[in-house]
């Protein structure tokens, strides 16, 4: 599995990672104003309307779920990892 940087932007950086026939999705955000969540939102869209497929991605905490919900992600179901963990699976798309 190799996360594939798709955006990079001095404020942050959107990967895609392929994985079980599915997209999923990762960000590094360095900065954070309301410029560059707008930008952020703006591009994420497009990425998706380009892909054609919808995004998924694992999430593990309060902050990330708050996150990626402000995104349009829609919770899918709960997965139990193979570290142990139990994350929420959400899809945007």
């Amino acid at each position: 599995m190799v996360k594939t940087p798709v955006v990079i932007q001095p404020a942050y950086t959107i990967y895609f990672e392929a994985y079980e026939g599915l997209t999923w999705t990762h960000a590094d955000v360095r900065q954070w104003t309301p410029t560059i969540a707008k930008e952020f939102y703006n591009v994420h869209g497009i990425l998706n309307v380009i892909h054609g497929q919808p995004f998924y991605c694992l999430v593990d905490n309060s902050k990330l779920e708050k996150f990626v919900k402000q995104l349009g992600y829609k919770f899918v179901k709960e997965a139990h990892c193979v570290d142990d963990i139990t994350r929420s699976i959400y899809r945007y798309g």
